[in-house]
């Protein structure tokens, strides 16, 4: 993210950058693509605004972060979506530092209709190649921003923050998700950082029976947002 662009690998997300025209620097492929595949590389290389390089299948393998390339990749521009003016629901991803956790996060939170999410500082890179394959096509829909916590603060002003926590919060069901708010994850060793549990109003915990002292972060993130949409939908 740092040189401005980033790596999509795999025909599904080739297919869903397409098809929200996120701007694309290059495509490199090669021998092993799938005919799916190659009906993408087909339809594309009547069209001068991209670039597409055929390679071998040793060197896709050298540069590609999967241990079985698919056979094509996409090196992508940088490009923020737009945070909305007036949020109603805001996931912020608090020190996780697991990028499939965080791509599971951002999948998550795109499902559930999330307005955005933020990423405090010691959160992994929300673009690495890991978290866009995790994402599963949730980076091209959902407006996702690394930021301090001066410009999170900024960003929320007076929503409600709910920090999950494995003990010693409001049952989940007795927080009140219908009203606009926000959702603090802390990361999978120690949990939020200083700074997230300071701007949190609130805090939240699932209860659990058995001997587990905490949920997986995007477990957790995902039961909690889960109740967020049950909250919201239930007549």
């Amino acid at each position: 993210m740092t040189e401005g662009a980033f790596v999509a690998e795999g025909v599904r997300l080739i297919e869903e950058t397409l098809r929200v025209r996120w701007p694309i620097d290059f495509i490199l492929f090669d021998e092993t693509l799938s005919e799916r595949g190659l009906e993408i590389i087909t339809a594309l290389r009547s069209d001068p605004l991209f670039e597409i390089y055929e390679i071998t299948p040793t060197l896709m393998s050298d540069i590609s972060d999967t241990e079985t390339p698919q056979g094509i990749l996409a090196v992508l521009k940088q490009h923020f979506l737009s945070l909305p003016a007036e949020p109603n629901f805001v996931i912020i991803a608090d020190q996780i530092r697991d990028p499939g956790n965080m791509g599971t996060l951002i999948r998550t939170a795109e499902a559930a209709g999330a307005d955005a999410l933020l990423a405090s500082p010691g959160t992994v890179d929300s673009f690495s190649p890991k978290v866009i394959r995790a994402g599963m096509g949730g980076h091209f829909h959902l407006p996702i921003q690394h930021m301090n916590w001066d410009a999170i603060n900024s960003f929320l002003g007076n929503l409600p923050v709910y920090l999950a926590e494995s003990e010693g919060g409001v049952l989940l069901w007795e927080a009140d998700f219908k009203q606009p708010c926000a959702l603090l994850i802390g990361g999978e060793a120690f949990g939020a950082s200083p700074s997230g549990e300071a701007i949190a109003t609130q805090k939240v915990t699932i209860p659990m029976k058995g001997r587990a002292e905490s949920f997986n972060a995007a477990v957790a993130a995902g039961i909690l947002i889960a109740e967020v949409l049950r909250q919201r939908v239930q007549k």
